[in-house]
């Protein structure tokens, strides 16, 4: 290739970093069914937070549920995680700010990763994003067993449509996201398969490495209303350094639609219909 055109392309890809850098990633269906790096289905953060696309400043503004406070080692919570989208440029020059509002969480203990082996728990957050007034769910899993087991993939299933993604650090034990796609595919294969509803998540969450050993990782959705799922969360190890290749999904935050317009109206003529018949058994 020229030198004019490496030049080009080099404007061209940083160009398209700042676009997306340091706020929440829009995810594409990829080209065919597939996903990749090359179409764009694939997307990868990178070590350096103020050069990762992924990545959301969480501002020392922030506030959090009493005794689940920034920094503790057995469970965060934020009730309102104020942060700041930036640019990948010098200087990082803010794009916005925000502030993700806690409607709802739950925690989830002794979660298996190995038969029989309670390896982690599951934070499960929902947020509403002051900056579009969309949901954001999160997840936080958290591995407590030095036994060589580490988690490679994380997964939001009943993503709603138009899934943006994220993360941020909640304590100094949480790991950057290293990718995400529209997936529930849990190998390493550089092509996998597009699935419509399914975020997948990838790190590597490990004790016996010393890497963080969980982390903070937001789907943001364009649904309005959410409700429990039987299998919401999804945690795989995909047996990178040659361990056995297990996981499994769990109950949690899902996004659920609206009701349509016809719905909503029979919806409301049957509650009139039960009030008349109750004001009826009344005045006999």
């Amino acid at each position: 290739m020229k030198l004019k055109e490496i030049l080009l392309a080099s404007m061209l890809a940083l160009s398209v970093n700042s676009a997306y850098a340091g706020n929440f990633v829009s995810l594409t269906q990829g080209v065919g069914g597939d996903l990749s790096l090359a179409n764009g289905g694939l997307k990868n953060g990178i070590n350096n937070p103020n050069r990762d696309i992924f990545y959301i400043e969480n501002l020392t503004s922030t506030t959090y549920l009493s005794g689940y406070e920034y920094g503790s080692d057995n469970g965060v919570v934020a009730s309102a995680l104020n942060y700041r989208a930036f640019a990948t440029t010098t200087g990082n020059p803010t794009i916005s700010t925000g502030t993700l509002t806690l409607v709802d969480w739950r925690v989830t203990d002794n979660v298996t990763l190995l038969p029989g082996i309670a390896q982690a728990t599951v934070f499960d957050y929902v947020y509403r994003d002051s900056a579009d007034g969309k949901l954001v769910f999160g997840t936080r899993y958290m591995n407590l067993v030095d036994n060589d087991q580490e988690v490679n993939y994380l997964y939001r299933q009943g993503a709603g449509d138009n899934p943006n993604v994220a993360w941020t650090f909640l304590s100094d034990f949480d790991l950057r996201m290293y990718q995400a796609g529209q997936t529930n595919d849990f190998t390493y294969d550089p092509v996998v398969d597009y699935t419509d509803g399914i975020v997948r998540q990838k790190a590597d969450i490990s004790v016996s490495e010393g890497n963080p050993w969980s982390g903070l990782y937001l789907v943001k959705t364009d649904a309005v209303n959410y409700g429990l799922g039987a299998n919401a969360i999804g945690y795989y190890q995909a047996g990178e350094e040659g361990q056995a290749v297990v996981g499994g999904f769990m109950t949690g935050f899902i996004a659920t639609p609206v009701p349509e317009a016809e719905t909503y109206a029979l919806m409301m003529a049957g509650l009139g219909v039960v009030g008349a018949a109750a004001r009826r058994r009344k005045t006999k």
